[in-house]
């Protein structure tokens, strides 16, 4: 099932004995446990109706033993097992026979988080069978920009596309950060306001001028001075920017920069076919580099991702020092 349809039915109160939340994404988990707990007791139910676990803490009889009561002065009983991941194969064994006949009176509900069960085995089959059963996939990184305006649109305020591209090119794709950081921004702002670069500069500490998107819109401009600049101020602000990040960022780039050069078709529309959404930013990147150029610039960044994580680097050189020959060898 999707995300949309499980919340769906849980804000009709449509629920089911037995929920699997699973995957690599935790922030949908989340919020779908969260909505669970707020609208299948009420307030005053809680008390004798809702069991939180732990999974390293518990076996899998007392999960049963809970899930297996009846509810008190209620219309159901809630027991939730956080962090399924830790269970070993013998506890999912030893819960089969529930899953085959749950209590139709009790909302079992399982977050396993960071992956899903081994497709493999026989009980993930069952499992998948005999749940709602959702698995968590994390967010494409072409999908994120997006994903930010809707999410924006939802706490009634109002973001472009250019500003939607710098939240998600500096905050990467965990959803969880960048929903906690939107809705900063729904407590300081009245209602429609926009989300400009400097609201995001101001709440949320993204530099219109020196972040990781302008670092990489000046490397790829060929614009020496530029780049330097945001190097320096990423050495005195290092939370502003990373130099590992600023490699896989970089990296990424290139990488696809090569797709652009073997691909024939290079429209619009084939090459957002390809993921390359931002066309005019590959198109900038052939004024100044050569197919050939890229590559060389692709093993440059491999040598230095390497050497930022403690490889071939000498004791006494920083991460400032590197990021600076980087874009000096990228550019000379």
């Amino acid at each position: 099932m999707t995300f949309d349809s499980v919340f769906k039915e849980i804000t009709q109160k449509k629920f089911q004995p037995i929920y699997f939340l699973c995957g690599e994404e935790i922030y949908y988990i989340d919020v779908l446990e969260q909505k669970i707990l707020a609208e299948a007791l009420e307030p005053h139910e809680k008390d004798f109706n809702l069991d939180i676990f732990y999974a390293k803490d518990i076996d899998a009889q007392t999960i049963l033993n809970a899930a297996s009561q009846y509810p008190s002065f209620a219309n159901r009983r809630v027991v939730l097992v956080r962090e399924a991941q830790d269970f070993k194969a013998k506890t999912w064994e030893d819960l089969e026979k529930y899953f085959l006949k749950p209590v139709d009176s009790t909302v079992l509900v399982f977050c396993h988080k960071h992956k899903v069960l081994d497709k493999r085995t026989k009980i993930s089959k069952v499992i998948e069978k005999n749940s709602v059963f959702f698995n968590a996939e994390k967010i494409k990184e072409e999908q994120l920009p997006k994903w930010i305006e809707q999410f924006v649109k939802q706490q009634d305020l109002a973001i472009a596309e250019s500003e939607s591209k710098l939240l998600a090119e500096n905050l990467g794709n965990d959803l969880s950060k960048i929903s906690n950081e939107i809705e900063k921004l729904k407590v300081v702002l009245p209602a429609k306001s926009p989300v400009t670069k400097d609201v995001i500069e101001k709440w949320i500490g993204i530099s219109k001028e020196y972040n990781l998107t302008e670092m990489n819109k000046a490397i790829v401009q060929h614009d020496f001075t530029k780049a330097i600049k945001i190097a320096m101020y990423f050495e005195k602000n290092p939370k502003a920017g990373s130099i590992i990040p600023i490699i896989a960022y970089m990296y990424q780039f290139f990488s696809r920069l090569l797709v652009f050069y073997a691909h024939k078709d290079k429209s619009d529309n084939e090459l957002r076919s390809l993921g390359l959404f931002y066309t005019q930013d590959y198109r900038t990147g052939t004024r100044f580099y050569s197919n050939a150029k890229t590559i060389e610039v692709i093993h440059l960044l491999n040598e230095f991702d390497a050497k930022s994580k403690g490889l071939y680097a000498s004791s006494n050189t920083s991460n400032a020092d590197l990021l600076r020959e980087l874009i000096y060898k990228i550019m000379h």
